[in-house]
């Protein structure tokens, strides 16, 4: 195993093999001349110190070819961790959280972002600390051309310390996605930026030792031509990580604080971009002052209206979805639309799939179904995860002018939940266990629920609990059980805390009350029911017909869960078949069963 990643590791700027030869992780090193920072390098001060306590999206296009392998495979393995300061960025390759990523392809996008100074190069190559080699001279830059051709995502929201595994000392971010594609990074000297086919091309036909010493590849422009926005993976030669995103890990809960309420969803807007204090513009990190115009904070309205002016497409996005949202003045959807359109126009995916929504509903613009149909396919194809899932929802219903097609409908949620979009896992979840129209796949179905667990969805949360009891679709496993329902409290669903109470009566009657008064208050009416029956609670409870003859009848099918539960309700609402239930389900060793039974009159 590689001795973990030094955070001011020195990145030397690597000699370039042929074109035809590189692949992800297959740039070849040269002898490396003495090191020196940036600043002593562009004969400039030191850099400063930018806080990324919010986090941000670094390129990471500076890490030695063997460094971004190990990257690549921390995230097949899990999502991955890193410490992330000031002075550098470090990836922990014994520390992850449990999940996946997708892979979401795009329309290719060519770039070429050119960093001038030590300030510059520290904040948009973090993992340098703002060290490069020896072949920078003063006065000099660093072009960086990019091919990107994907986005591998994972629908991970708000992990805490508590829901990291292995050695995570110093743990402060994790990856929550990467876009992959193809880079050269080199030293320029031209007065104007080249195109990336020019970056790229200049060092396919030999070149001089001291061109090659500050020059760095990875991956094949050529094999970047086959990809496709609808792939399911990117080309074997077009799959390097050239910037990632990067999220703050959030504290661990108190030891018996109540659960959080439910994280809203998310919009348009992204984590930020750059550290504190810098804004994102032409592809960088600058100081505010260094761009013509920049992305905006999606909550700064006034800055995102002055930006849109100036014509940052991304700005008239965030612009779009705040006045979408009526945060800072009143809701405006018509002025949102004509922002929208400008973001859209400027081609950030993520204006387009809210422009689609407003063109379906016809709110603030003339609704036109088949019009937002076709928006939507074109911010699928640019990477943006929720019109791949609008679009699916539309091909399942056979709206908007499409012919009602089920596998197709499927192929479409899946996309959107290979780009991070949790409700997409759901659905697509949903289907696969139903089999209605596809074939039932039911691993593959809780896979993708736990997907959608590890997002916002708390829904799914409660199926995995149930998948892992007996009589469920998946091994049984209390302990992991417990996890499913906690987490799905924790993200305020009434049932995953009725739930959890029920698995914690065995060892923590306190504990269990605890979780059948938050279910009670939030509108379980398990939670209720076990508030009356164990603990005398005084209040009317009439369950709803439907759901109590659905456990009856997973009951009798030998559902021992579904027998205590029906037992529960029947007792709190003093119906006749409480005891039998109780007793069907105590007699299969179901203790709260047996203690509920003993309540009965």
């Amino acid at each position: 195993m590689r001795p973990p990643l030094r955070s001011s590791a020195s990145i030397a700027l690597l000699a370039s093999v042929p074109l035809a030869a590189c692949g992800a992780g297959a740039a070849a090193e040269a002898v490396r001349p003495p090191e020196r920072s940036a600043g002593a390098a562009l004969g400039e001060q030191a850099p400063g110190c930018h806080d990324v306590a919010r986090g941000a999206e670094p390129l990471v296009v500076d890490w030695r070819a063997e460094d971004r392998g190990d990257l690549e495979i921390a995230m097949k393995q899990g999502v991955a961790v890193v410490a992330y300061d000031c002075k550098g960025l470090r990836l922990l390759t014994e520390c992850k959280l449990e999940g996946t990523y997708g892979y979401l392809g795009m329309t290719k996008r060519e770039q070429v972002v050119r960093l001038s100074g030590a300030d510059e190069v520290s904040a948009n190559l973090p993992f340098s600390g703002g060290a490069v080699g020896g072949g920078v001279t003063r006065a000099s830059t660093l072009d960086v051309a990019m091919i990107l051709v994907g986005k591998r995502r994972t629908t991970w929201v708000g992990p805490t310390r508590a829901d990291l595994q292995g050695a995570c000392e110093g743990a402060t971010h994790w990856v929550r996605g990467a876009t992959v594609g193809a880079f050269v990074l080199e030293q320029g000297s031209e007065a104007r930026v080249r195109a990336a086919a020019e970056v790229f091309g200049a060092g396919a036909g030999g070149s001089s030792e001291s061109s090659r010493q500050s020059r760095t590849q990875d991956g094949n422009p050529k094999a970047c031509g086959d990809a496709s926005p609808d792939a399911s993976k990117p080309p074997p030669q077009c799959a390097a990580p050239v910037r990632i995103t990067l999220v703050p890990i959030l504290a661990a809960p108190a030891e018996g604080a109540p659960p959080a309420a439910a994280e809203p969803s998310a919009g348009a807007a992204a984590e930020p971009a750059c550290p504190a204090g810098l804004v994102f513009a032409e592809g960088k990190c600058v100081a505010p002052g260094a761009a013509a115009a920049y992305l905006c904070d999606p909550a700064d309205r006034a800055t995102c209206e002055a930006q849109c002016q100036k014509g940052h497409a991304g700005s008239c996005g965030h612009l779009g979805q705040l006045l979408l949202s009526g945060q800072g003045a009143a809701r405006d959807p018509a002025k949102a639309a004509a922002a929208l359109e400008q973001g859209c126009d400027g081609a950030v995916p993520e204006a387009c799939a809210a422009l689609g929504a407003l063109v379906e509903a016809g709110e603030g613009v003339a609704k036109d179904e088949a019009r937002a149909m076709g928006i939507y396919a074109k911010a699928c194809d640019a990477g943006a995860a929720v019109a791949c899932e609008r679009l699916g929802a539309a091909t399942l219903r056979g709206a908007g002018g499409l012919s009602q097609d089920t596998p197709r409908a499927l192929g479409l949620l899946r996309r959107g939940c290979d780009g991070g979009a949790d409700s997409a896992c759901a659905a697509a979840a949903t289907l696969l266990l139903s089999g209605d129209g596809v074939a039932r796949e039911v691993p593959a179905a809780l896979d993708l629920h736990r997907r959608a667990c590890a997002g916002r969805v708390a829904a799914s949360c409660v199926e995995l609990g149930a998948a892992h009891e007996p009589g469920g679709a998946a091994a049984p496993n209390p302990v992991l059980a417990s996890v499913y329902y906690r987490r799905g409290c924790y993200r305020g669903q009434a049932e995953a805390c009725a739930h959890l109470g029920r698995l914690e009566w065995a060892t923590s009657p306190d504990q269990a009350k605890r979780g059948f008064e938050l279910a009670c208050q939030r509108g379980s009416e398990l939670g209720c029911a076990a508030m009356i029956v164990l603990f005398g609670a005084q209040r009317p409870l009439v369950p709803g017909v439907e759901r109590r003859m659905a456990l009856v009848k997973a009951c009798n099918a030998g559902n021992v869960r579904d027998c205590g539960l029906a037992g529960l309700l029947e007792a709190a609402s003093r119906g006749a078949m409480a005891r039998s239930l109780l007793d069907r389900a105590c007699q299969r060793g179901d203790r709260l069963s047996c203690d509920a039974a003993k309540k009965l009159p």
